[in-house]
């Protein structure tokens, strides 16, 4: 879960610079931990590992130090890797040892400081998280066929999109009871399980799934879904590919879902961070990913039988002018993408990665973009009226606040009746932030129903 202190930046400040000062001094703790962690083959190896954990905390101490934090916001949920894979440890650490006993009189003090360079807990957490960092990305997985990864749905069905929202903290477990309670037939997570997509933090996210049954914790096939995210990325991907991948029976992280009318199509822009790369664009950097701006194109250009709607984990446009910025390589993407296939094809947009749920301004865009990022992560609410200069308008953004004090969280829920898109946007108390229908084109009604592929 996200514990609070590990939200408080400078707290995450002292705990990194506690590590980089007991990594310097190679003491005995730091010693004896690496050996039982990381079993290295000799002291020469854990002196590489030694100095890769060290530099990768030192990157993490200039990230925090950089990063920007809302001074009307105080919870920090960092976007840079490094500072991400101390916070999951922080949060791995509390879990362990949930507190240190202060001096009382009669009693002791405790031997060591929470998150110190003597705490034994946190350093193994420290160098456990590392560890799965430094082993690098897990492999993309390519489809082999082109109607590989697309699923056929009914034409009546219900959807739920849930944006950001892996944390087990109060806010997610509130959305899980609503979902729950609405029993969808499928659903949808968009990405970023928190704080560093971690093994543990992934099995976290997978116990409080909301089509986990009950009694034995497992999940229909074709139920549930699940995107890549940025801070999946930040341990290399591995516990989502391997492990939450594996729980949904989803065998790659881009995926369609698709019926007579509709096309959901899920691309992943975590794996090279913030981009949907076409073939060319992908060559120098991972060819691999490449591969799925194929599969996109193939889906969208010229299909006049069902309506496109695309899924991401980042945001294609913004309202504020940092996340603009910050979106504008998948932006110029997008803009590829629309060249390729066609953008009157691209009905609409559900994303994440900023932790909002805001409603788009249609006519300024060419397609219905929705922000829906406000799953669970505790911050303080919005309170724009406008949009920065230059940035993307807007015609509603949730600007609730729940018991605590913190913006509302909450989800997308979506019954598919045809050619017609009902669609809830539900708040983690159960209430409605706002409600639309999306109608398939009158051209695309008028084309039919054409083949649905499965897996």
């Amino acid at each position: 879960m996200l514990h609070l202190i590990t939200a408080v930046k400078s707290v995450v400040q002292r705990a990194i610079d506690s590590a980089i000062s007991a990594f310097e001094q190679d003491t005995s703790l730091i010693q004896n931990k690496m050996n039982d962690v990381l079993n290295p083959a000799n002291e020469a190896q854990r002196q590489k590992f030694r100095a890769q954990i060290l530099q990768a905390l030192k990157n993490a101490k200039n990230g925090a130090a950089n990063e920007v934090q809302g001074s009307d916001d105080p919870k920090y949920v960092s976007k840079h890797p490094e500072v991400g894979i101390v916070q999951a440890a922080m949060n791995s650490a509390l879990e362990e040892t949930p507190s240190i006993v202060p001096p009382q009189a009669g009693i002791a003090a405790a031997p060591f400081e929470q998150f110190g360079p003597l705490d034994p807990g946190w350093i193994e957490c420290v160098i456990d998280g590392f560890k799965t960092f430094l082993s690098g990305k897990a492999p993309f997985v390519q489809h082999q066929n082109l109607s590989d990864f697309l699923v056929a749905i009914p034409d009546t069905c219900t959807i739920v999109l849930l944006g950001d929202g892996g944390a087990s903290n109060s806010a997610a477990k509130s959305v899980t009871r609503q979902i729950r309670a609405l029993n969808p037939d499928i659903c949808v997570h968009l990405g970023d399980i928190y704080y560093a997509g971690q093994d543990n933090e992934a099995e976290e996210f997978l116990n409080l799934w909301p089509l986990a049954d009950a009694a034995t914790g497992k999940i229909t096939s074709h139920s549930s879904f699940a995107m890549n995210g940025n801070h999946e990325m930040f341990s290399g991907g591995r516990a989502y590919f391997n492990r939450v991948l594996f729980a949904f029976g989803q065998p790659a992280s881009y995926f369609g879902l698709r019926n007579s009318n509709w096309q959901f199509l899920a691309c992943d822009t975590a794996y090279i961070d913030g981009r949907l790369l076409s073939p060319a664009d992908a060559q120098p950097i991972d060819e691999r990913v490449g591969s799925q701006w194929t599969w996109l194109v193939d889906k969208i250009k010229g299909n006049s039988t069902q309506q496109t709607i695309l899924l991401s984990h980042h945001q294609p446009i913004s309202a504020f002018a940092a996340e603009n910025t910050e979106g504008r390589p998948l932006t110029q993407d997008a803009k590829k993408l629309f060249d390729a296939a066609g953008i009157q094809n691209v009905f609409g947009w559900f994303f994440g990665h900023e932790h909002q749920c805001t409603i788009y301004d249609d006519s300024q865009t060419g397609y219905k973009a929705r922000l829906i990022g406000n799953g669970c992560v505790p911050h303080a609410p919005p309170t724009a009226t406008k949009p920065d200069q230059g940035c993307a308008p807007f015609i509603a953004m949730n600007q609730g606040k729940n018991a605590l004090g913190d913006a509302l969280s909450g989800f997308v829920l979506l019954k598919l009746e045809g050619p017609t898109i009902s669609i809830q946007y539900v708040n983690e108390d159960g209430t409605p932030f706002f409600s639309e229908v999306w109608t398939k084109t009158a051209q695309a009604q008028a084309a039919g129903a054409g083949p649905v592929s499965s897996l």
